[in-house]
């Protein structure tokens, strides 16, 4: 039964019902178009069809099992177009083998004139048009296959990538192979090692796709001094002296051009083909990471989303590269180390510059994203120490964040800190800090709850940062009572400071009943706060400094054991030296310092009315040093 079909939905159709075996028939000039077919399976020869029409260029789809019911199970083989050296090579041009002797060449290419002259594409039976696609030959594309088979070694380049014909053996095969029956041939070729047998199963494997087939082949060919001798004598003859020693690693590198390392490697079994690929493979990979990076470096003083985006290319531009070398190279290999240590420290930077110059609330998140993968891809120990550095540093920060509910009261804050931690170590800047930063303390206490850890972290760290200032002033102004003993202006200098330390008590005490105001961490407050508070009081009350009757509340809500932090100030280096000196001046008990007092104040009265009166001059002088004293105490 014989079918002429005009659509190629009709064809798909009725070929999922009745027929075991068919071929479709493309041209470029018609499309699906012509189908000749028999229920027993056996394909009409293309000769039968092409009396229809005149030949034309063409390639077949084989369906390999009968199908009853359904699509999907149809196996289709398609041969469509493959390598351009398979493709374009110009012994396929000239419709010879890469053995055929120059006068056949000639003549072919003398037919090719002729037919393009008059208007006539002209065919050969090595076109293989249902593998390959179709030539489009003209008068200068015959004349430039000729150009490149003009040298012997391009005519052993070319050959190594198309048929040869030295055996009747290929003859019988080669009559499959026109015929469309590309299995049959290799069955014949399959049964004896030889010279053409494996040149021509590679060529056939190419064509398919196999490549782990044509890589077999190729190792036993390549591998066979004798084989690779015959080969080059067959092709240009024996009186030239051509070293063969090259020629696997031509056939390689044309194969790593065409189809790409990444695709052969996985097939090769031979240790100098591998470490060949390797080598052939690695440089293009180095060189487009390495050019990745100039891109990411250019971008660097633009500002931090430049950097941003810059690093985050990188990344994603270099991440299959990076790990191919890896496939490629050991870890352990320098130049890998190289180019990988290199890529992990600018996407490294990447991430610093951005958050260093960035505002935004997630900043350091993003940041962290570049900085992570860095860390991951660095080999060598300098340029994982800094990544790992880097990486605990950020990780510090994120740690410390403010809730994202809180990121525009927090920064106004910690700006508060910033220019108070410039200022000198006055209480009336104190009071400022915490004027300044009340509002947006009760902001987050309003947002976040009073018992919120952040929340009193924060308010802790403002306190701290105000203490310190009001205990440098306050440890300052009694250092007046610290004087020599011995010096003849010590009396008169302890009585001018008296009103200096009285106001600056006054002033202290102020700061505290502010401070008194802001919740604190228990722990904090329980200790260096009371603490600083109870010796302040004691100072006041000596002094006659009035002080308000309320008192810091005991409890506080439970908080985490964190101590706070100041910005750019030590808080331990501050306690210490404010305890030990306040102490040093109140817990000897008040009694003593109130004598010590008494006796500065006689004796200086005693000194000055001396000089003005002598003997009874001292007396009264010191009568009314002390009467003075007990006016103080009062």
């Amino acid at each position: 039964m014989r079918c002429i079909i005009y659509s190629s939905h009709w064809l798909r159709t009725i070929l999922l019902f009745v027929v075991k075996s068919a071929f479709y028939i493309l041209t470029l000039a018609w499309g699906f178009r012509r189908c000749s077919f028999r229920l027993t399976g056996q394909c009409e020869g293309l000769s039968i069809v092409e009396r229809v029409t005149e030949q034309a260029p063409r390639f077949f789809i084989y369906i390999s099992e009968w199908i009853s019911s359904t699509r999907e199970s149809v196996d289709f083989i398609v041969y469509g177009i493959r390598m351009n050296i398979l493709q374009n090579n110009p012994y396929r041009q000239l419709g010879v083998y890469s053995n055929s002797p120059t006068k056949e060449r000639l003549a072919n290419h003398n037919r090719m004139k002729a037919f393009l002259k008059v208007g006539k594409s002209v065919s050969f039976p090595l076109d293989v048009p249902q593998y390959l696609s179709s030539i489009n030959r003209t008068e200068a594309s015959a004349a430039d296959a000729e150009a490149k088979l003009t040298l012997p070694k391009d005519q052993i380049l070319h050959a190594q990538f198309w048929f040869i014909k030295t055996t009747p053996l290929d003859e019988v095969a080669f009559n499959h192979l026109f015929a469309g029956e590309i299995d049959k041939a290799e069955e014949i070729w399959q049964k004896r090692e030889c010279l053409s047998a494996l040149q021509n199963r590679i060529v056939c494997a190419l064509i398919r796709n196999r490549y782990d087939s044509a890589i077999m082949c190729a190792e036993v060919l390549y591998g066979n001094t004798q084989y690779l001798n015959q080969f080059v004598s067959t092709i240009i003859g024996t009186g030239g002296n051509f070293d063969v020693s090259n020629l696997a690693f031509s056939f390689i590198d044309i194969l790593c051009d065409e189809i790409g390392a990444s695709k052969l490697l996985p097939f090769i079994t031979n240790s100098s083909w591998k470490e060949h690929i390797g080598e052939k493979a690695v440089k293009p990979l180095v060189d487009s990471i390495q050019e990745a990076i100039n891109i990411a470096q250019k971008t660097k003083g633009k500002g931090s989303n430049a950097r941003l985006n810059a690093g985050e290319t990188l990344r994603r531009n270099t991440r299959n590269a990076i790990l191919q070398l890896k496939g490629f190279l050991s870890t352990k290999d320098l130049q890998y180390q190289m180019i990988a240590d290199k890529l992990g420290l600018e996407i490294l930077q990447c991430g610093i510059d951005y958050f260093n110059d960035s505002e935004e609330p997630d900043a350091a998140h993003k940041a962290m994203s570049l900085q992570k993968y860095a860390q991951s891809i660095a080999v060598g120990q300098m340029a994982k120490d800094r990544c790992k550095e880097n990486v605990d540093i950020l990780q510090r920060i994120i740690d410390n964040l403010p809730p994202s509910e809180v990121f525009v009261e927090d920064r106004a804050i910690h700006e508060e800190l910033r220019k108070y931690c410039l200022l000198p170590d006055k209480i009336c800047h104190a009071v400022t800090l915490l004027n300044n930063t009340k509002p947006h303390i009760q902001s987050i206490k309003r947002k976040l709850g009073v018992s919120n850890s952040y929340y009193l972290k924060i308010s802790t760290q403002v306190v701290g940062n105000a203490l310190s200032n009001v205990i440098a002033e306050v440890n300052e102004a009694q250092s007046i009572f610290s004087v020599d003993k011995d010096d003849p202006n010590a009396a008169l200098a302890a009585i001018l400071g008296i009103t200096h330390v009285k106001s600056v008590l006054e002033e202290a005490w102020k700061a505290t009943k502010i401070m008194d105001g802001f919740d604190m961490e228990a722990d904090y407050k329980s200790g260096r706060y009371c603490e600083n508070r109870s010796i302040l009081k004691g100072l006041c009350e000596q002094l006659g400094v009035s002080t308000s009757t309320y008192t810091p509340r005991t409890s506080t809500p439970r908080t985490t054991q964190s101590k706070p932090t100041s910005t750019a100030r030590s808080y331990s280096s501050t306690t210490n030296r404010t305890s030990n000196r306040q102490q040093s001046s109140t817990t000897s008990n008040s009694s003593d310092n109130g004598c010590i007092l008494g006796l500065i104040l006689g004796g200086l009265g005693l000194v000055i009315g001396a000089a003005v009166g002598g003997v009874g001059g001292a007396i009264v002088g010191a009568i009314i040093g002390f009467v003075i004293w007990g006016k103080i105490s009062d």
